[in-house]
């Protein structure tokens, strides 16, 4: 069943909103330096996951916001930002849209972490103003226990779960040939630098080696959308009573 926003007419969007369909998935990223995975990754990511859990949690997909806030990596060739009050102002308005159209239950999905504050902010305006019901998702927050469940580790910042992630949803975009372990920088707490020093992070020591396995890496993305799903139904559940 198509639900990608973008593909269907006014008319599927009439007929959808009228046969309950009143929650919206948005996933959001930014355009960032990966290790061996590409710059759209943190797009890559919860754009796929939406597609796989949108029907099971009766939620549209919206187009994502491939645009975000790049800080500490903008030094790489590639990389990309807006200023974070751009970005804030500009999620906000497109989730009082869609509640202006008749959403109910908005979830925006995001893959960048140089975000949490002004996507936070965001979802509580629209809810203040609007009462519209909004939940923001860190994927990789939520499911990091099961970094450790499939591959005995931490993740990072294009570590071993971005990247099992990547393989996943884009295997071909993988460039394992460029891989070095010596890539893995340990980002100490107490520090901020600018620009870091590597594009694959890590935050806790000797952790968040690379692994290439494609059967671990499914299993590991199966695992985390079924997580996201389940989050998602038990708090639309919650809302609903």
């Amino acid at each position: 069943m198509e639900l990608r926003w973008d593909r269907l007419g006014w008319q599927d969007i009439d007929s959808l909103i009228k046969r309950g369909y009143d929650s919206v998935i948005l996933p959001v990223g930014t355009i960032e330096a990966h290790g061996v995975i590409p710059l759209g990754t943190d797009n890559f990511i919860p754009e796929t996951m939406a597609e796989r859990i949108a029907e099971q949690t009766k939620s549209l997909i919206a187009p994502t916001v491939n645009y975000g806030i790049t800080r500490t990596l903008m030094t790489y060739p590639g990389s990309l930002t807006v200023s974070p009050p751009t970005f804030q102002a500009y999620i906000t308005e497109i989730l009082m849209s869609m509640v202006s159209v008749g959403m109910k239950k908005l979830i925006v999905l995001n893959g960048h972490g140089g975000q949490f504050d002004e996507l936070k902010a965001a979802a509580f305006d629209v809810f203040e103003k609007t009462s519209a019901k909004v939940a923001v998702i860190h994927w990789w927050v939520l499911c990091q226990d099961l970094v450790e469940k499939h591959y005995g580790t931490s993740g990072g910042h294009a570590a071993v779960d971005e990247t099992a992630a990547i393989i996943a949803c884009a295997p071909e975009t993988v460039q394992k040939d460029k891989y070095d372990p010596e890539m893995l920088y340990y980002v100490r707490p107490g520090t901020n630098v600018y620009p870091n020093p590597s594009t694959v992070l890590i935050f806790k020591e000797n952790t968040g080696e690379l692994n290439f396995d494609e059967k671990t890496a499914n299993s590991y993305f199966d695992d985390v959308c079924e997580t996201v799903k389940g989050f998602i139904q038990e708090t639309f559940k919650r809302w609903d009573q």
